[in-house]
C-alpha cells in the first residue's frame, strides 16, 4: 500500500507542515499531478489554485507539476509517472461525482495499491475515506474511516453527521489537522485530529 496525508483544510501557515511531509516523501525528479476539480472555477480560477500550491511546495524543492481539471480516459499507466497526486478542497460532492463518473476512482486506488502518494485536502481528504454521498461513494483508502475536515467540538452536538452511522469510525481534523496514513498506522503531523467512535473521541499523537 501507499501513503496518505490527509489535511483537514485551513491556510497555507496551517499546512506548512502537511506540505513539508509530503514534499520530504516525494521523488522529486518526477513531477506532482494536482487536481482542483473540487473547487468553484468561477469563485477561484484553477490556474490561481495551481499558483497557490506550487507557492506552498517549491520552498521544499517540490519544482515538476502537472495540473489535470479533466478526469476521464486516464489510467493507472497514465498517473503512474508522477511522484503523487495532490487532490484540493471544494465541495465534496462534487469532487466525488466528477472522480466516479469519470472511472479515476478506479486508478486512483490502483495508484494507492501500488505504493503512490496521495495528499487529500478537505474535499480531496473526505474522499479518501468511506463516507457516501447519493450513488458516489468514498475510496475506502483510510481503513473504514469517515473523514470529517473543518471539525470543531462545538459541531458535535449539532452535526448530523453521526446520525446514520453512530457506531462507525471517524476521522475529525481541524483547519490545521493533519495526519499521515501509513503502513496500517495513523500519525499526527500539525494541528488537532482526532478519531470518533461509540460516543468515545481520542487524539491523534
Amino acid at each position: 500500500m501507499g501513503t496518505l496525508i490527509l489535511s483537514g483544510g485551513g491556510s497555507a501557515k496551517q499546512n506548512k507542515e502537511a506540505h513539508k511531509t509530503l514534499a520530504e516523501r516525494m521523488d522529486k525528479d518526477k513531477p506532482l499531478l494536482y487536481i482542483p476539480v473540487a473547487g468553484d472555477p468561477v469563485r477561484r480560477p484553477h490556474e490561481e489554485s495551481f499558483c497557490y500550491i506550487k507557492r506552498c511546495l517549491i520552498p521544499y524543492g517540490v519544482t515538476q507539476f502537472e495540473m489535470w481539471t479533466d478526469l476521464n480516459n486516464h489510467s493507472v499507466v497514465d498517473i503512474q509517472t508522477f511522484a503523487g497526486i495532490y487532490i484540493s478542497g471544494g465541495c465534496s460532492l462534487k469532487l466525488r461525482r466528477l472522480v466516479s463518473e469519470s472511472g479515476f476512482s478506479s486508478a486512483l486506488s490502483e495508484f494507492y495499491k501500488r505504493g503512490g502518494i496521495i495528499f487529500g485536502q478537505s474535499a480531496g481528504a473526505i474522499l479518501l475515506g468511506n463516507d457516501r454521498a447519493g450513488l458516489h461513494e468514498g475510496l475506502n483508502l483510510v481503513e473504514n474511516y469517515r473523514i470529517w475536515c473543518h471539525y470543531k467540538a462545538e459541531m458535535e452536538g449539532k452535526s448530523s453527521f453521526l446520525s446514520d452511522k453512530e457506531s462507525s469510525r471517524i476521522l475529525a481534523m481541524e483547519d490545521g489537522g493533519s495526519v499521515l496514513v501509513s503502513n496500517g498506522r495513523m500519525i499526527r503531523i500539525s494541528g488537532n485530529s482526532y478519531t470518533l467512535q461509540e460516543g468515545r473521541k481520542t487524539s491523534i499523537e
